[in-house]
């Protein structure tokens, strides 16, 4: 019996294997072009969409929903303004923090003699790293725990900076998921024209005046497809950020990173693994990204749940 399955299964493996090919080239040729280019247009990129998102709830849609001069609008503001601080503050703090293992002091850098076993050489950087730590060809160096490169951060993401990783993603979600809320009761107020949007279930709804519908549309049609695109879009960034968050959710949990998703050795349990990123206070790094937080580990050693001969790494 055939099974249908397998041919689109190895066109996807062939594609992914070609994109990788394709990266590894650019970042072989392009590297410094890379870092310096496309790593500040992507962090200025989120900010702009983030301030317009900000600006355009408080300017237009609140004032069509409430009153900017009662209690609602004031709680609103200072939301914006707790969201925008974590947002800012964390891809600050992720941009700045050094996770790489040159980064930690120099005694930690050469393994003692019952750990030597446990590193392994680095055949670009020439000298031995501990587990965990791996290298990057757009940092050009080794990063200790290292999960993946974030251009919009401009770094890697690993043992140091994923807790503000996962705090910008969690400040992210929350902030587009109330976006899509605001912006779809407004929407449903405004009665939104069909053809203007197809998310035709807003507007079945009982009450539903067609005369004063295509009137409203006359009066203001762009400002009304301008709400429906704004809509879509907040849909889409909610469902990409969500889905970056709840990656790393899993991972995290699982003492696992996405630089090699199915390992488990370093599974401590569930609250020992967050306590490992998180660091000593926990969910209070979520209040803002400048509340200190040590860590237990320096990312050079780690504990495993399995024999030093069964841990696995990537190819």
């Amino acid at each position: 019996m055939i099974k249908f399955y397998v041919l689109p299964i190895r066109c996807l493996r062939q594609l992914f294997i070609a994109a990788e090919a394709f990266m590894l080239h650019c970042i072989k040729h392009h590297r410094l072009k890379i870092v310096y280019f496309l790593h500040p247009i992507s962090a200025a990129l989120l900010l702009l969409v983030v301030g317009l998102y900000t600006w355009y709830e408080l300017q237009f849609i609140l004032p069509g929903m409430c009153n900017t001069s009662g209690s609602f609008y004031k709680i609103n503001c200072f939301l914006a303004i707790y969201m925008l601080h974590n947002i800012v503050g964390n891809l600050f703090c992720c941009w700045r923090t050094d996770t790489s293992f040159l980064a930690v002091a120099k005694a930690r850098q050469h393994p003692i003699a019952s750990e030597a076993h446990l590193w392994h050489l680095c055949t670009h950087c020439q000298m031995l790293v501990p587990p965990r730590a791996w290298h990057c060809r757009l940092c050009n160096t080794c990063m200790l725990k290292r999960d993946h490169h974030c251009n919009i951060s401009a770094n890697c993401i690993g043992h140091t900076n994923q807790r503000y990783f996962i705090a910008l993603l969690t400040h992210l979600t929350v902030g587009n998921l109330v976006v899509f809320i605001y912006n779809a009761v407004y929407v449903f107020m405004v009665r939104l024209p069909v053809f203007s949007d197809p998310l035709i279930f807003l507007t079945q709804f009982q009450g539903f005046d067609p005369v004063k519908y295509f009137e409203s549309f006359k009066q203001n049609p762009n400002w009304i497809i301008i709400n429906g695109a704004i809509l879509k879009i907040s849909i889409f960034s909610l469902v990409f950020v969500a889905s970056q968050l709840g990656m790393q959710l899993y991972m995290v949990s699982r003492g696992s990173c996405m630089y090699f998703l199915q390992d488990r050795s370093y599974d401590l349990g569930f609250l020992n693994n967050w306590r490992l990123v998180l660091g000593k206070r926990m969910l209070w790094t979520f209040v803002s990204p400048f509340i200190r937080s040590p860590q237990p580990s320096d990312g050079t050693q780690w504990l495993v749940t399995r024999k030093p001969e069964e841990l696995k790494k990537p190819a």
